[in-house]
């Protein structure tokens, strides 16, 4: 992997996987990608994606309204300011996962602002492709 390319083989891979991935391991795997979309960007031009590119809820699939923002002003609650707090959230250890019947189901992401959004594991693979698919088209 040349390093010119770094970004664009990595969301490549990591949109493979997240696609093409059945075995035990997928919630493990799944935090993995969401760590990778999300910090791989921020460190090598967060502008390009929060910015630039005018990310929005509806481009990753999800709902404003099932974000629990806690303590951040109105006017920064934004796509790419979600994108940061479960950066923050899983780079700081609050995530927690959500069993039914021995199966983890949910993860539950939060940060010391009082974001909190809940995510079906289903739903959150769905956010990361879309995710990476939005990524993948400016790499």
């Amino acid at each position: 992997m040349s390093d010119n390319c770094i970004g664009s083989e990595f969301i490549m891979r990591t949109l493979h996987i997240l696609t093409n991935y059945e075995g035990p391991y997928g919630v493990t795997l799944l935090v993995n990608c969401l760590l990778g979309l999300i910090v791989l960007p921020k460190e090598k031009d967060i502008h390009h994606i929060s910015h630039r590119d005018h990310i929005h809820f509806f481009d990753l699939g999800i709902e404003e309204s099932d974000i629990s923002w806690g303590n951040i002003d109105e006017s920064e609650r934004t796509a790419a300011r979600f994108l940061r707090c479960l950066r923050n959230s899983v780079a700081h250890l609050q995530l927690e996962s959500i069993s039914e019947d021995g199966e983890i189901q949910s993860l539950r992401f939060s940060d010391h602002m009082g974001f909190e959004v809940v995510f079906r594991i289903d739903s959150l693979k769905e956010m990361l492709k879309k995710l990476a698919k939005h990524l993948q088209k400016d790499s």
